[in-house]
Formats: C-alpha cells, structure tokens, sequence
C-alpha cells in the first residue's frame, strides 16, 4: 500500500519552495532587475494588452489591491504604462512599454531555451507519464481550489 503522505508533503514542499522564488530578481534584457512576479504580470499584460486592474487580478489570482500596488510599481520602473480605459473614465487599461516588451521578450526567450532538468524530464517522458502526471496536477489544482473557496 502506497503512503500518499509521502507525495502530498512532497507538494507541499515545493510550493513552498516557489511561492520564495518569487521574489528572485533577475535581468530579463532591460538591465532593470524584475522580480518573478512582476514578470509573470508583465507577461499577463503582454499576452493581453488593454487588460484591466480587475481583468489582470482574476488572472493572476490575486486581489485588486495588490495588483494594483504591482503595477504602480511596474510603472515606476517604466516597464508597464496605464491608460484610460476606451469602456470607461473609470477603467484603466494597461499596455507595455518598449523597455516591458523588451522584458517580456526576454522572458519568452527564456522559457525558450530552459534546458533545466525539469524540463528535459517533462519532454522526454513517455506521452502516458505525462498525460498521468497532468491529470494528478489538475485534481490537486481543483483541491486547492476547493480548499480557497471554502475558506473565503
């Protein structure tokens, strides 16, 4: 009999791991030192330009508040520009500046090249392994999910 305990801290111990990695800075082209939130913002923005406040917090899974706080800071460093919105004087919509698509670029770029091992495991495995470990990814997604609803 499996201890699945074994998995779940496993789980736990790596999200935790990745919620520190999120404040590593890095250069992503623009000699400006990003954080990994801000450029995962920063990508949200860029995958979808005119995004509102509202629109980017549901995506990022954060609230307005803080995403606002984000922006004003990405703003700062002249990476994202805001404007009124065409839908309302009320909304801001929010673009990239040259030196954000600059960033976001570089990002791209370098999720193009990890060779990390993580990723040379997760391409080289057979397409069952995969799709198996996709689908466990997702149930334990819609646990946590589940776990953030009830407690709201």
């Amino acid at each position: 009999m499996r201890d699945c305990t074994i998995i779940s801290r496993l789980m736990e111990q790596i999200i935790y791991k990745y919620m520190q990695t999120e404040t590593i800075q890095r250069n992503y082209g623009t000699n400006i030192m990003i954080t990994q939130v801000e450029i995962h913002t920063i990508e949200a923005i860029g995958n979808c330009n005119g995004i509102s406040i509202t629109e980017l917090a549901e995506n990022r899974h954060k609230t307005k508040g803080a995403v606002s706080q984000l922006i004003y800071r990405l703003v700062k460093k002249g990476l994202v520009k805001k404007t009124v919105s065409k839908i309302s004087d009320a909304q801001v919509s929010l673009y990239l500046t040259p030196l954000g698509e600059q960033a976001y670029e570089g990002h791209r770029k370098l999720h193009q090249q990890l060779n990390d091992e993580i990723f040379v495991a997760l391409r080289e495995m057979p397409d069952s392994t995969y799709n198996d470990l996709f689908v466990v990814l997702k149930k334990f997604e819609r646990f946590l999910d589940k776990q953030i609803a009830e407690n709201k």
